[in-house]
């Protein structure tokens, strides 16, 4: 991990793919503008915010009322921990207004 490898060595796949998707973030995010730097500050600050006020009451919940079943924890903790990843990956038709969640 983070030492080059050895000349010759073949590169597994998976890794190559890795550090190609990477590098390409990693360019993209390099040649963006300000307001798209802005936006993708926020969008993080946001859910990064989201889930601790949404952890910190399921929390708070469970030391008042007891823990619920597991499944009802995990699909708790997983609305929690969403973070709009599906609008990341849809390609932005509209000028890049962010869109509501569909229903």
């Amino acid at each position: 991990l983070g030492e080059p490898l050895p000349a010759g060595a073949p590169l597994d796949p998976l890794v190559s793919l890795f550090l190609r998707r990477e590098q390409r973030q990693q360019r993209r995010e390099r040649d963006s503008s300000l307001a798209q730097r802005l936006r993708r500050f926020l969008r993080r600050k946001f859910f990064l915010f989201r889930r601790s006020a949404l952890m910190t009451l399921i929390a708070l919940r469970n030391l008042a009322l007891g823990r619920p079943a597991p499944e009802r924890l995990a699909q708790e903790v997983a609305f929690a921990s969403w973070r709009g990843e599906e609008e990341e990956a849809r390609p932005e038709t509209d000028g890049g207004a962010p869109r509501g969640p569909e229903l």
